[in-house]
């Protein structure tokens, strides 16, 4: 399967070693512009000095580009699956707010993945004589 050349209606799994299972987030590919604005902003200058803001300028993207999760992936305080999907009954729209308060964790490696380490290299093929 080959790279999808479009911005949206990406998904990514990661093993949450947290709850002990698969989660599944929605997200679209950012565009140059904002590989670019992700780069330039992780550190900021104060005075003299300069400093790493690399937590909040991952916060700030990974949220920009997510765009939901599989349902059943998050439970809220009670227990209860909620959804990202405005069609869903269990559909939260808070759902956002949730995973940015109780598992920020997700969205950073969402943004460290997609933003940060997209390519890996692989190893030379090694001569088959």
């Amino acid at each position: 399967m080959g790279r999808r050349l479009c911005l949206n209606g990406c998904e990514m799994t990661f093993y949450d070693k947290i709850s002990d299972t698969n989660i599944t987030l929605f997200y679209d590919l950012p565009e140059t512009e904002d590989r670019i604005k992700y780069q330039n902003e992780q550190v900021v200058r104060e005075g003299n000095k300069i400093k790493s803001v690399l937590g909040e300028t991952r916060q700030k993207y990974g949220l920009k580009i997510l765009t939901g999760f599989k349902k059943g992936n998050f439970e809220n305080a009670a227990g209860q699956p909620i959804s990202s999907d405005k069609n869903d009954k269990e559909y939260d729209p808070n759902w956002k707010k949730l995973i940015t308060d109780n598992a920020s964790d997700i969205i950073e490696m969402l943004a460290v993945t997609v933003f940060e380490v997209p390519l890996t290299r692989m190893a030379k093929a090694e001569n088959p004589t």
